[in-house]
């Protein structure tokens, strides 16, 4: 793996679950978002913050996935969250 980062959550996002997904709402910047069942599944690991290691080891075992595959791609949502405000990640 990559360099590992430590993920946190922002406080500002209104949330609701539906049907598995998540919709989120940040009343501060008046935007609404969308989160499939496997975003949504990383948002609720994100609530206690962790690593992006200890995350991507974590849906590797539920998604029958190697943590190195799931990498690249976990981190490009925590990028596109963070570039909304909703995450913040720091080198570990």
């Amino acid at each position: 793996m990559s360099q590992d980062y430590n993920v946190a959550r922002n406080a500002g996002l209104l949330e609701a679950e539906v049907d598995g997904e998540l919709l989120g709402l940040h009343v501060d910047k008046g935007a609404c978002y969308g989160f499939n069942p496997t975003a949504t599944r990383v948002w609720a690991l994100i609530e206690t913050p962790t690593t992006l290691t200890a995350l991507c080891e974590t849906l590797a075992q539920e998604f029958a996935v190697d943590p190195a595959d799931a990498q690249p791609d976990v981190l490009a949502m925590l990028r596109d969250l963070e570039r909304e405000g909703l995450v913040t990640l720091t080198p570990a």
